[in-house]
């Protein structure tokens, strides 16, 4: 009978100590993780992909190449850069790719941390002990996927809602518009559909409310920034929610393009820097541009 796995972690060779920090973490609550080290040339006790395909959610620490399509259908969650991980900063990595399943509908995905809502909010404000951002392949200018999903013509500033229900309202009637879903009670009910699983809210302001729905027409990316915050939007560390990044994936993509967008912006929101210029930017191509480099 195979092992039960919560977390896989493919971890660059020359950052042994990160995987040792990895492990602790792991233990530290009770969670069931498997560790590969790899390095250009392969991966020593190699991840099978039964054990991918049983866990809950990946993560892949180190800068090297290595072929992200063994993870696909997996949350996952990439530094960008091989370096030393305290244990505390594992920890906060296990309990960031642990909500990353949650949000992209896996339930039974465990909690990690007991004291996680408590303490989330201030973990994540500070920063990961990585190396600098710049040495990891997210560095790169805008790709050719993230400008097919981020437009200027995408990102809504200065809304005036005060609820929820109110900002998903407005980003389904502005994606009809747009052209990137046909029906706005479709893909409302979509949006609504996925909070009743377990909020979106996350911490520090933003949201990640997604849709999965045959009325999307394409992938798409929409940044709604509020003039105040919504109030009724449960998020992690108690904030109203300011900045709600929404993900629109066809209904064929969900288990490709879902989780690659959601992987990517879960990442850029462990970033200090990322929000603070998501926050800064007061202009529709000034988000666009922060949000598309970021997804790149």
């Amino acid at each position: 009978m195979a092992h039960r796995v919560d977390l896989v972690v493919s971890v660059e060779r020359g950052a042994k100590q990160a995987a040792a920090s990895i492990e602790e973490a792991a233990r530290g609550r009770s969670l069931a993780v498997r560790t590969e080290l790899y390095a250009a040339d392969g991966a020593v006790d190699e991840l099978t992909r039964e054990e991918i395909a049983s866990a809950h959610a990946a993560l892949i620490i180190g800068s090297a190449p290595l072929g992200a399509e063994r993870f696909a259908g997996v949350p996952l969650i990439s530094t960008g850069a091989a370096c030393p991980l305290t244990v505390e900063a594992a920890g906060d990595l296990i309990d960031g790719a642990l909500a990353l399943a949650r949000l992209s509908g896996n339930q039974a995905a465990p909690s990690g941390s007991p004291s996680r809502k408590e303490t989330l909010g201030s973990k994540l404000r500070r920063k990961l002990a990585r190396a600098p951002q710049e040495a990891g392949p997210r560095a790169q200018a805008s790709s050719g996927f993230a400008a097919s999903v981020v437009s200027a013509d995408y990102v809504l500033t200065g809304l005036h809602c005060s609820t929820r229900d109110e900002v998903l309202s407005t980003l389904s009637r502005c994606a009809v518009d747009l052209g990137l879903a046909q029906d706005t009670d479709e893909l409302m009910a979509a949006f609504l559909k996925r909070e009743a699983e377990g909020t979106t809210g996350m911490l520090d302001g933003f949201a990640i409310p997604h849709a999965k729905s045959a009325t999307v027409q394409r992938a798409a990316v929409m940044v709604a920034k509020l003039a105040q915050g919504a109030e009724e939007w449960e998020t992690m560390d108690g904030m109203p929610v300011r900045v709600a990044i929404a993900l629109l994936i066809p209904e064929g993509q969900s288990g490709t393009t879902h989780l690659k967008l959601l992987s990517r912006v879960a990442e850029a929101l462990m970033d200090d820097g990322f929000r603070a210029a998501v926050k800064d930017a007061d202009d529709p191509e000034g988000v666009a541009r922060v949000v598309s480099e970021r997804l790149s």
